[in-house]
């Protein structure tokens, strides 16, 4: 373990970086603008193509998900009943392909073809059980039922699925009497119905997610041993109280484990969409919802980048061997990737499950309260920088274990993504106005001049990739509720003029805030994120949710 003062040292370099990135254009600007100016084109060129490759990953993942939605995954799974049949049928179906599904199914067979090579690893898909905790605090019965329903509407066995239902002992005998009634009402509809009450107060643990679901992981590990039950046979869902999986989101998870050798080194992602409540939400937090379910359709093009997000899936033999969640941190997702990546010394990966989860987006009781709601969310999120520290210790620790790149690339990817996110958006918008504003000598100058027109025309280009993300975003919407009119439509077009407004408030700036109180030792506890509903989620709808053939 670190001491305290390296601890200290890596808690602050991220918000000291950062600043030190902010404040140095107001310096140079000053003193050595040319340099500045030079550097903003450069910067913003190398931003330009990024958007451009992230485009592309955009639209990659999207047709990944279409692709997805559209097979029959329970219908796989029967197929892998003989493995040998299920490849040669795949090996046959090669010859009349090209392309994309050309690769797909290729790879498919690949994947087939290695378990075949270990019949020792292999395993029959009718012995794996779907357990699915849902973390409850003080949502509501319409809540909750709606996420339940969502199980029942899937494709897959319900005599194979499992609900744990996670309270909060604080959340008061409400939360009882309402988990009570939903077991009453829809118990016998599943393999069973677990509910569990976490305590208040244990030392050693926050208020927050991932010590509520490391109680509920302890009371199923009990549950599995006295049903004498193999922990390699139980799937675990860990969703937030408002997740409705998508009705293949079973059956897809199901196939990727049983077809994978290695099924216990990996944990599953799924996309999660925020788009539940997608149409009563203000403008700024549908740009906020939207660009995070792009930024795990992207990332879930690029699996060796791919950390755990929100809703995610591992086997109970993984979580009984890390040690179920950090029961310590507010970012309990991808931490809990971390703890796997170094408990099994660099053999550990996220899979990607293009079937989507739909959750709610930020929405409080008004505009102000769900403004602030939806910082505090992303403040949260950025909180995640609370990993450096961790992931330092690990690669000093886990030298002789493990490879110098397997042990410096997440402490790279963290530091070097959590100051960018802070940094960006502001450089990308202020940059190539410093000098001019700051510097009267340099502002009579031909470069002055050049620069904020070359900086708004680099950038105009990004555009085009708004634009695809605004098309997208029609695909990925769920029908209209009936009290909205035609007009929204044009809304959910036009509100895309805002993405750099919502880059800078929702990123920058909550990026900046989550660093700094690191920086300084103001430790971020766990907000509940407010998430209201103007209307009922009809559990149906989450097969966007079948996404729209276009």
């Amino acid at each position: 373990m670190f001491s305290r003062s390296a601890q200290r040292f890596w808690e602050i370099l991220p918000g000291l970086t950062t600043w030190s990135i902010l404040i140095l254009p107001v310096i140079l600007s000053i003193f050595f603008p040319e340099g500045l100016a030079y550097f903003i084109i450069v910067f913003d060129v190398y931003w330009l193509t990024n958007a451009l490759i992230f485009g592309g990953h955009l639209w990659s993942g999207f047709i990944h998900m279409k692709r997805a939605m559209k097979i029959d995954w329970l219908e796989r799974l029967h197929k892998t009943d003989n493995l040998q049949a299920w490849s040669d049928e795949l090996k046959a179906k090669l010859l009349g392909l090209r392309g994309f599904e050309a690769r797909k199914v290729h790879e498919e067979w690949e994947e087939v073809e290695a378990i075949l090579r270990l019949p020792e690893t292999q395993k029959s898909w009718r012995e794996v059980v779907h357990s699915v905790i849902y973390a409850i605090y003080k949502e509501s019965y319409e809540v909750v039922t709606a996420s339940v329903q969502a199980c029942l509407a899937t494709n897959y066995p319900k005599d194979r699925i499992m609900l744990v239902l996670a309270l909060e002992e604080r959340a008061g005998e409400e939360a009882v009497k309402m988990a009570n009634r939903i077991k009453e009402e829809y118990g016998d509809q599943f393999f069973d119905v677990l509910i569990t009450v976490h305590p208040d107060g244990i030392v050693g643990e926050i208020k927050a997610k991932g010590a509520n679901v490391y109680h509920a992981g302890q009371e199923l590990k009990k549950y599995v041993d006295e049903h004498q039950m193999d922990y390699e046979d139980v799937m675990v869902s860990c969703f937030d109280a408002d997740t409705l999986p998508s009705r293949q989101y079973f059956a897809n998870l199901t196939y990727k484990y049983v077809i994978n050798p290695e099924r216990t080194y990996r944990s599953y992602q799924p996309i999660p969409l925020f788009n539940n409540n997608m149409w009563d939400v203000p403008m700024m937090n549908r740009l906020v919802a939207f660009g995070s379910s792009y930024w795990q359709i992207i990332e879930s093009t690029r699996p060796y980048r791919l950390v755990n997000f929100s809703s995610q899936a591992m086997s109970l033999k993984t979580l009984v061997e890390i040690d179920f969640w950090d029961k310590s941190v507010v970012s309990e997702d991808s931490k809990q990737y971390y703890r796997a990546y170094y408990h099994y010394h660099g053999n550990h990966k996220v899979v990607p499950i293009f079937a989507p989860v739909s959750m709610d987006a930020v929405m409080g009781k008004n505009y102000w309260d769900t403004m602030k709601a939806q910082y505090i969310q992303k403040r949260r999120w950025a909180w995640g920088i609370e990993h450096l520290p961790y992931v330092m210790e690990k690669f000093f620790s886990k030298r002789g274990i493990m490879t110098f790149y397997e042990r410096a690339i997440h402490p790279y990817r963290i530091y070097v993504g959590h100051v960018a996110w802070a940094t960006s958006s502001l450089l990308i918008a202020l940059g190539a106005w410093m000098p001019v504003w700051l510097n009267a000598d340099f502002r009579s100058s031909i470069l002055a001049y050049h620069l904020p027109v070359l900086a708004r025309d680099l950038l105009s280009i990004t555009w085009v990739g708004i634009a695809l993300q605004a098309i997208i975003a029609m695909q990925l919407l769920p029908p209209r509720p009936d009290h909205h009119g035609i007009g929204k439509n044009i809304e959910m077009i036009l509100m895309w003029i805002l993405m750099p407004i919502s880059g800078i408030l929702f990123g920058s700036l909550a990026a900046i805030d989550a660093e700094t109180r690191l920086m300084f030792g103001r430790y971020l506890g766990f907000h509940v994120t407010a998430k209201e509903r103007k209307s009922t989620i009809d559990h149906h709808r989450v097969d966007i949710t079948s996404v729209k053939n276009s």
